[in-house]
Order: C-alpha cells, then sequence, then structure tokens
C-alpha cells in the first residue's frame, strides 16, 4: 500500500511541475515576440549569444554579486519528461541571507515575494531572451521595502546586463 502512495504522489509532483512547465513555456513562447506588459514591471532582454553562453555569464554574474540559486528549474528537462522537445529554458530562484533582514524587519509577509526569479529561454531564432519581474513592483505592497526594491533593480539588471554582453 505504502508503495502505491509514493508512487501517486511521486506521478503528481511529476505532473504538477511539468503543467507549471508547459504553462511557462507557452507563456514565454507566444509573449517573446511581442511582449505585453503592464507597467513596466516585467523586464525583458535579448541578448544575441547562444543559452549556454547567457547560463554562463548569469551565473558568473550571480556569483559574483555574492547571491545564492536556492532553485533552478529546468523547463526543458520538464517537457522531455513528458516526450516534448523544446529550446532551452530554464530559471534560476536567487536571493542572499543579508537581504532578507530588512524584509523581516518591515513586513514579514513580503517573504512570500524571495527569491527572486530570473527566466530564460532560447527563442526560435536562436537569441536568448532574459526575463524579470522588478522587484520595486514585487515588493511594492509591502511596507517600508521601497529603498530595498530598487537596491534590487539595480542588482538585478546589473546581473542580467551582464548576462547579454
Amino acid at each position: 500500500m505504502g508503495g502505491r502512495i509514493r508512487t501517486r504522489l511521486r506521478s503528481a509532483l511529476i505532473w504538477g511541475l511539468t503543467s507549471i512547465g508547459i504553462v511557462l513555456m507557452g507563456a514565454a513562447s507566444s509573449s517573446a515576440e511581442e511582449p505585453k506588459f503592464s507597467g513596466g514591471a516585467i523586464v525583458e532582454k535579448v541578448a544575441n549569444h547562444p543559452f549556454a553562453a547567457v547560463d554562463a555569464k548569469l551565473q558568473a554574474a550571480i556569483k559574483s554579486a555574492k547571491l545564492i540559486i536556492v532553485g533552478e528549474p529546468n523547463y526543458q528537462m520538464m517537457q522531455r519528461m513528458v516526450g516534448r522537445e523544446r529550446k532551452p529554458a530554464k530559471a534560476y530562484f536567487v536571493f542572499r541571507p543579508d537581504l532578507g533582514t530588512p524584509i523581516f524587519d518591515n513586513d514579514p509577509a513580503a517573504a512570500m515575494e524571495i527569491p527572486l526569479k530570473i527566466l530564460f529561454f532560447e527563442r526560435a531564432d536562436g537569441k536568448t531572451v532574459i526575463r524579470y519581474k522588478k522587484p520595486s513592483s514585487v515588493l511594492a505592497d509591502y511596507k517600508g521595502l521601497g529603498a530595498l526594491g530598487k537596491q534590487l533593480d539595480d542588482l538585478v539588471a546589473s546581473l542580467t546586463d551582464a548576462a547579454v554582453k
């Protein structure tokens, strides 16, 4: 009985992750050609470099900023799990423990907005797109976090700028 429950739970987890990947890949591929963003909260940058080069540059920038990659969903791999081939696509969920202090000191509810998420994927034309939500817009609804949001805007912009150079 216990083995059957574990199998069902594993199947449900894989299905859930795959569903998230499919939704994100569909949204990413449909909006990459004609982005439709409200209020400038989402930033999109296009690199003329292949996916692997952007990935390496982004990892180096994250490391040099002393950020920690706390999650790394690989959407291309998730699609392969259901028999679909896609161009490379993944995300980095990044943060630095010291940045959590002002969040918890000002509005602990804002902890649901961390880590920061940076999505990147290869388009059909071979260019790599990087997308993220501006931290200032993510933290805007929380008490006392405006300055931190702007600081993080600059940090994420510098990371992604380094990756597209």
